[in-house]
């Protein structure tokens, strides 16, 4: 290689922030059809997966590393909007988030909104894919004990998760909260029973 040509390491953060771009187009596209900001999209996608009742102004800035006035600013958006509500928590204090009927109906109509790059990975092998996701998500696991990504569901930063634990390299890693070998194509990147390692 030319002495000018950055290196694999480089190459590859290149390619990372290449189609982290690409993401943020698509999402900038999607979102304005339904006259939102990104962030409020996702923020409605995420209500919609989360089963009831509902989550909070500081969860959701946390999944999207915001601050919480910034996501307080994206959800009285979408409540003006008539896409969710707000509640009193169980202590009275907290306010829970819920998608109205019409919020539901749009986070379907959004639902596809990366269909284009789901369907570019859907094309390559099945073991080029598992390796990626599991690549990927050691490097999600890294930057997160770094303090680089705030918060992330993923299995590689789960107290349960025993990594490296089988033999078979289709399915090297363990749950220890299903109490089965993890396939790499198994690995979870928004883990509803997800609980944050301490180390």
């Amino acid at each position: 290689m030319p002495e000018h040509e950055p290196g694999l390491d480089r190459r590859l953060a290149d390619a990372i922030e290449r189609l982290g771009n690409g993401l943020r187009a698509l999402s900038q596209r999607s979102a304005r059809t339904q006259g939102l900001s990104p962030l409020q999209q996702h923020a409605v996608l995420s209500l919609s997966r989360q089963p009831a009742p509902r989550r909070e102004v500081n969860a959701l800035a946390a999944e999207f590393d915001v601050t919480t006035p910034t996501m307080s600013d994206a959800v009285s958006a979408l409540e003006r909007k008539g896409l969710l509500t707000r509640s009193p928590g169980s202590d009275g204090r907290r306010r829970l988030l819920t998608l109205t009927d019409r919020g539901f109906q749009v986070s379907a109509e959004l639902s596809a909104w990366d269909a284009q790059l789901v369907g570019s990975l859907a094309a390559l092998p099945e073991t080029d894919r598992a390796t990626t996701l599991h690549t990927l998500l050691r490097v999600i696991a890294d930057l997160q004990r770094g303090g680089a990504i705030s918060v992330a569901r993923v299995c590689t930063t789960c107290r349960f998760f025993g990594p490296d634990e089988h033999p078979d390299p289709r399915a090297p890693h363990h749950c220890h909260l299903m109490r089965k070998p993890l396939a790499l194509t198994e690995l979870r990147t928004d883990c509803p029973e997800h609980a944050q390692a301490t180390a």
